[in-house]
């Protein structure tokens, strides 16, 4: 496709377009715009220390939380580990061969 059938074509739609378009009647009225001022109430100040206290609160409950969470976690590898022996000299009743002749 070349150049110049790209422009015809483009021109061609954008004039089928425009005519396609309703003329405006004459007899508008004026818009009158309507101004709506929105007020809010007042809210308290919230100062620094509250600012402060409230971070200082989520950051304690999230530390909580993980503190709860690593001794949950520390309990069950414990528990785990003590329900069955850790090497074969364990599993023997800690009996061993390694120095018999």
């Amino acid at each position: 496709m070349s150049n110049r059938y790209v422009l015809f074509s483009f021109s061609l739609v954008a004039f089928q377009t425009l005519s396609q378009l309703q003329p405006l009647p004459q007899n508008r009225s004026a818009i009158t715009p309507t101004i709506v001022e929105v007020v809010k109430e007042p809210t308290a100040s919230i100062g620094m220390i509250q600012v402060a206290l409230a971070a200082f609160g989520l950051t304690g409950v999230i530390m909580a939380g993980a503190l709860v969470a690593g001794l949950l976690a520390g309990a069950a590898i414990i528990w785990f580990r003590r329900q069955r022996p850790v090497s074969t000299i364990e599993a023997r009743g800690h009996e061993h061969n390694l120095f018999r002749a």
